[in-house]
């Protein structure tokens, strides 16, 4: 009896959660919708955290972003407060515009989940991270990042990164790449020379004002099909 009273208590509060994140996912669709809230003002958003695993709500996230600085972390995510600058260009060096970015990266520990450094199931950390974001490119083929300086993986010797995937769109190919910071301590020696050899693009700090205590710029080249 006292089995199938739990597994009652367990169904009950599944129904509610799923019920309570499908108003949730509504009444963010409409916000989005409305332009009453911004792809910013949502990921930052405490109230949504618990959300933001969810397919469903990374969808709504790439449906409504737009060409505006994307604010992936609330006030109180701890961490060193960077903004991040990125340009893409074709080979001739033009801006494109109108591509959409998705990114996703580690939390100031090096975790990925809220409560551990990775996430499980499908896809995983590609597909699941807390922090993440997406962007359009706008007439120059910018686009802007608001977020905190990620960590490398605990008990590993890689070095922090961002994730960034441009998927096949616009005659171009897809670009799967990363964004590293050149004073990170792990990015030495082999290390290096292996991040520079995958591809990855590796920037120096410059100077932010206030929030950001740093700034970093990249630029992505992408090839025509």
């Amino acid at each position: 009896m006292k089995v199938l009273i739990l597994v009652a208590l367990v169904c009950c509060h599944q129904f509610v959660t799923a019920q309570n994140e499908s108003v949730s996912l509504n009444e963010i669709e409409s916000k989005l919708k409305n332009k009453s809230a911004s792809v910013s003002s949502i990921l930052s958003d405490k109230n949504y955290l618990s959300l933001h695993p969810l397919t469903t709500f990374r969808e709504l996230i790439k449906k409504y972003c737009t060409t505006d600085p994307v604010k992936i972390t609330t006030d109180a995510e701890p961490g060193k407060k960077i903004k991040v600058l990125a340009t893409l260009k074709d080979e001739s060096g033009k801006g494109i515009a109108n591509v959409i970015v998705y990114f996703y990266q580690t939390d100031a520990k090096g975790w990925y989940a809220a409560d551990k450094p990775h996430v499980g199931g499908n896809s995983g950390d590609q597909g699941h991270a807390r922090l993440f974001g997406y962007a359009k490119t706008d007439a120059s083929g910018k686009f802007e990042i608001h977020t905190v300086k990620p960590s490398g993986y605990p008990q590993s010797d890689l070095p922090a990164h961002i994730h960034v995937e441009i998927h096949q769109q616009q005659n171009y190919q897809t670009r799967i790449t990363e964004f590293l910071f050149d004073d990170d301590e792990r990015l030495v020696g082999q290390i290096r020379s292996n991040s520079q050899g995958e591809g990855f693009i590796i920037a120096k700090p410059g100077k932010a004002s206030s929030p950001f205590e740093q700034q970093f710029s990249y630029t992505i080249r992408l090839e025509k099909n």
